[in-house]
């Protein structure tokens, strides 16, 4: 059976079609009118929506026991794919601003490190690695696409403006969602929806990592541990645990904080050079001090 893995055909596959989707609906949208591209937008913010809930009727999660634990505020994406129908209305900039960067930076990373479609791990249990066209492969590919399109049309078409001076608040409500998928875990656990033994457990089902690194993906434990004192760690025979949560600030802070530049660089180049040489007491004429815009 072929399967997803790094770097080999099937990867390259998934990219290209999503990169083909991106193009199409880029090109579909360039005549239309603000109103139809509004709705267009909401269209496919509400498919993921519903491909979220249908993932109930495909394997593996039909093997889950309550399954409502599949559809809830189970990990980063998929607090991303519950609320994003309600902030794309919203007229909060910051809620924007999160809907945008993590919105686009968790698709991208999805696709780029494709974890749940290359991994034998389901729930907390091995299962065995999925085919490449398996039907929750195909959804997983489907539904991380449109978590990145959405609001990269929103950006495309200027639906939205980021602010470098609102750029610190993303990675604070990055943390603030960390800590809500804690709060459904503890929850679920206590209505025991989920093993009690999985609490804690990072090789279980340990949702967005807040428990640690599970223990076949030490290199992505390397890069995020770099950030992470020692004495946040608990190291047992079988694994290492950590501080729920706690153990994810600095590297939220950290990378998070260098995603959200990286956005700010490409969608308001200007403002940001304006704010970086304000920091650094630069001036682009006579030495003078670069004032900030209101």
């Amino acid at each position: 059976m072929a399967y997803v893995e790094m770097g080999n055909i099937y990867y390259f596959i998934y990219i290209g079609i999503a990169l083909l989707l991106t193009v199409l609906s880029v090109a579909f949208l360039k005549n239309k009118s603000h109103n139809f591209r509004h709705w267009f937008i909401f269209g496919l913010i509400m498919l993921g929506f519903v491909i979220h809930f249908l993932k109930i009727f495909i394997y593996p999660y039909t093997t889950v026991d309550y399954i409502f634990t599949k559809v809830s505020f189970e990990n980063i994406c998929a607090v991303s794919t519950l609320v994003f129908p309600f902030i794309y209305f919203s007229k909060n900039k910051t809620l924007k601003d999160y809907m945008v960067m993590v919105g686009m930076a968790s698709g991208i990373l999805t696709l780029l490190f494709p974890v749940d479609a290359m991994s034998a791990y389901f729930n907390g249990v091995i299962i065995g690695q999925r085919g490449a066209f398996q039907i929750e492969v195909i959804r997983f590919y489907l539904a991380h696409t449109l978590l990145f399109l959405s609001p990269f049309l929103m950006m495309r078409f200027k639906m939205h403006e980021l602010s470098i001076h609102r750029a610190y608040r993303a990675p604070l409500m990055l943390i603030l969602v960390l800590c809500v998928i804690f709060i459904n875990e503890l929850i679920l656990t206590a209505l025991h929806w989920v093993p009690k033994e999985d609490l804690f457990n990072p090789d279980k089902r340990n949702p967005s990592f807040i428990f640690g690194i599970r223990g076949d993906l030490t290199g992505l434990g390397a890069v995020i541990g770099i950030f992470v004192p020692y004495f946040m760690r608990l190291t047992t025979a079988t694994s290492t645990q950590m501080w729920p949560v706690v153990w994810l600030i600095l590297p939220a802070l950290v990378y998070g904080g260098l995603i959200t530049l990286i956005f700010m660089f490409i969608y308001d180049k200007q403002e940001t050079i304006v704010f970086f040489k304000h920091i650094l007491k630069l001036d682009t004429d006579h030495g003078k001090k670069a004032d900030l815009p209101e």
